[in-house]
C-alpha cells in the first residue's frame, strides 16, 4: 500500500512580488500536482504552510482556505492601486523608481514659517538644529502600511485558521526570529498583527510596537517587529521542523517551495537616488543573498544524507534526530537579464506587472510539474 501523501507549502518574501505566488498556486489548484509515476493529486491540499514577509500574507488566506479572498485582495491591488496596501506623502514609485516627495519631506521636518526659520538661524542656530533633528527622528518609515493592518484586522481570525500556519517576523530590539502559529495567540488584534509584522518591509512600513504570544508554552511580548525575512527570507526551517514532529514512516512529506525572486538579481545600470539605493540594498540585494544562502546549506545536507544513506549510514542533526532528506519543487523566476524574464522591483505595482508576475507564476509552476523523473521529487 502506497505511503500517504503530505504537502508543506514554503512561500517566501518579495514585496509586490508577491503575485507571482499567487499566479503558481492557481495553476496547482486548478492543474493538481503531479508526481514522477504521472499520477496527478487534483484539488491539492496543503498540510503545513509557513511564509515570511508577503509569504505570509499569502500564506494566511491559504491557510484559512480563502484562496478566492487572497485573489481578491490582489486584484484590487491591481485595478485600484498600492493604496490598497500602503499610503505615503514622502515618496512617490513610479515603475522602477522610487521618487522623494521633497516638499513634504521639508514639511516634516521644517514646518514653521520661512521668516521664522531665517530668525532662529540667525539667532538661535542650535535650537533649529536640534528642532530638525527631533522632527526627523520621528520619520519612522517612508510609507504607512494602515490600509493592509485594517484588511488584516477584518479578515484574519483565528476561528477561521484550518490549516498549520507559521508567520516569521524579527525583533529589532534582540534580532530574534519568532514563527508562531495562529494557535499561539490569545485573540484575533494580535494574530493580525503578527501577520502585518511578517509583511512589514523594513523602512518602507513602520515596525509593529508590542504583539504577545505564546512561545514554549509561555507568554511572551515582543517589541519593534519587522519582516521576518530580516533574518529568515525563505522559511525552509519552520517546514522542515513542523515535519519533524509529524513524520513516519507511512507518510511521504514534498515541499512545494514558491520564492518569488530569481536566482540572481537583476542587472540595472540606472543610477538610483539614496532612497533607492538603500530599498534596493536592503530589499533586494540583501535578502536575495539570505535567501540563497538558505536554499544552499538545504541542497547540501540533502545531498548528504542521500550520500550517507547509500552507505547504510545515518546523520542526525543538532537535536540528535535522524536527518531527513527531503522531496522537494523549487518554483521560482527565471534569469531576469534574460529577455521576457524581468518580473521587476519589489515595490513595482503596476496593473500590467502584477499581471506579468502571476503569468510567469502559473508558467514556470507548469514547467516544474511536468518534469518528471525529478531525483528530488517522487
Amino acid at each position: 500500500m502506497a505511503n500517504q501523501k503530505k504537502y508543506a507549502l514554503v512561500l517566501s518574501g518579495g514585496g509586490f512580488k508577491g503575485a507571482f505566488q499567487v499566479g503558481a498556486l492557481q495553476y496547482l489548484f486548478e492543474n493538481g500536482i503531479r508526481h514522477n509515476d504521472g499520477t496527478i493529486v487534483m484539488n491539492p491540499k496543503f498540510d503545513f504552510i509557513a511564509g515570511v514577509s508577503v509569504g505570509a500574507l499569502n500564506g494566511s488566506f491559504l491557510a484559512m482556505e480563502d484562496f478566492e479572498g487572497l485573489k481578491k485582495l490582489w486584484n484590487d491591488v491591481e485595478t485600484k492601486g498600492s493604496n490598497q496596501i500602503y499610503t505615503s506623502d514622502l515618496v512617490e514609485v513610479q515603475g522602477a523608481k522610487i521618487k522623494a516627495r521633497f516638499d513634504n519631506i521639508l514639511q516634516k521636518i521644517l514646518p514653521e514659517s520661512t521668516l521664522s526659520l531665517a530668525f532662529k538661524f540667525i539667532f538661535k542656530k542650535q535650537q533649529l538644529l536640534d528642532s530638525i533633528g527631533q522632527r526627523f527622528d520621528q520619520i519612522k518609515s517612508i510609507a504607512d502600511s494602515q490600509p493592509l493592518r485594517i484588511t488584516l484586522s477584518q479578515q484574519i481570525k483565528r476561528s477561521k485558521f484550518k490549516i498549520p500556519f507559521t508567520m516569521g517576523f524579527a525583533s529589532l530590539v534582540d534580532g530574534k526570529y519568532h514563527s508562531p502559529q495562529p494557535k499561539d495567540f490569545d485573540s484575533d488584534e494580535e494574530l493580525a498583527k503578527a501577520v502585518l509584522a511578517s509583511a512589514t518591509l523594513p523602512m518602507v512600513f513602520p515596525y509593529i510596537d508590542t504583539i504577545t504570544f505564546r512561545e514554549n508554552g509561555q507568554l511572551i511580548t515582543t517589541k519593534n517587529l519587522t519582516d521576518g525575512g530580516v533574518r529568515n527570507i525563505s522559511p525552509l526551517q519552520d517546514a522542515i521542523s513542523f515535519i519533524k514532529t509529524d513524520n513516519s514512516n507511512e507518510i511521504d512529506w514534498h515541499i512545494i517551495i514558491i520564492n518569488c525572486s530569481a536566482d540572481q538579481e537583476r542587472i540595472d545600470e540606472t543610477n538610483p537616488n539614496v532612497i533607492g539605493y538603500a530599498f534596493r540594498v536592503s530589499n533586494d540585494i540583501l535578502t536575495n543573498e539570505v535567501l540563497d544562502n538558505d536554499y544552499k546549506i538545504f541542497l547540501l545536507i540533502n545531498s548528504l544524507v542521500e550520500q550517507a544513506a547509500l552507505k547504510d549510514m545515518t546523520l542526525l542533526g543538532s537535536d540528535d534526530l535522524p536527518l531527513i532528506k527531503f522531496k522537494y519543487k523549487v518554483i521560482r523566476p527565471d534569469d531576469p537579464n534574460e529577455p521576457g524574464n524581468d518580473t521587476g522591483d519589489t515595490l513595482d505595482s503596476r496593473p500590467a506587472v502584477l499581471n506579468f508576475r502571476k503569468f510567469k507564476g502559473a508558467e514556470i509552476a507548469k514547467r516544474e510539474m511536468d518534469r518528471l523523473n525529478d531525483r528530488n521529487w517522487s
